[in-house]
């Protein structure tokens, strides 16, 4: 087995492990959450507690881009959810369990991704106004939702960061120095 296919536990790349329980935690999360809104009425019945939860979680926490269907960016994000996220939430898991170097270009895209579907929701949920919210939000839920919010950008973030400089070590390593020699 060549150096480059040898897996190196997570348990040793604790970063790595850290984005891996980030990812793989998201799976069940996007599908039996966020992804809720998006099912089509004819599942109303196979999934009637995840909406409960989801009304549950919209009525206790006042979350109004869950609330307000009709707010279209947000069902755009929503969206982009099912169609990239999820799929990039399964392969970004697999790739760091097995420690390939793949990952962290595809890492930087979903980051830079949610972190520019955030932003938005922060600051519509911190500067908008209260005509902005399908009811009215306490200065203390928009702290709590901030805080629930704020995660999901600095998280992408540090990793944003993190997987940024993996992509440069990797060009820098691959590309061949005046002498012909790659560069170690």
């Amino acid at each position: 087995m060549s150096a480059s296919s040898t897996r190196v536990p997570l348990s040793a790349r604790p970063k790595d492990l850290a984005m891996f329980v980030y990812f793989a935690s998201h799976i069940p999360t996007t599908a039996l959450m966020d992804l809720v809104p998006l099912y089509p009425s004819f599942m109303a019945p196979y999934v009637k507690p995840l909406i409960e939860f989801n009304n549950y979680y919209v009525e206790n926490y006042k979350d109004p881009f869950m609330a307000d269907r009709s707010n279209i960016w947000f069902n755009t994000f929503l969206h982009m959810e099912a169609v990239v996220q999820l799929p990039l939430f399964i392969y970004a898991a697999w790739a760091l369990y097995n420690n390939k170097k793949s990952a962290a270009l595809w890492i930087c895209i979903y980051s830079a991704h949610v972190i520019t579907t955030v932003l938005p929701c922060l600051t519509t949920l911190n500067l908008g106004q209260p005509s902005d919210f399908p009811f009215h939000i306490s200065d203390s839920q928009k702290t709590f939702l901030t805080c629930l919010y704020m995660p999901w950008l600095l998280f992408p973030l540090w990793m944003l960061y993190e997987c940024y400089h993996r992509v440069r070590s990797y060009e820098q390593a691959a590309v061949p120095s005046k002498s012909g020699k790659k560069q170690q």
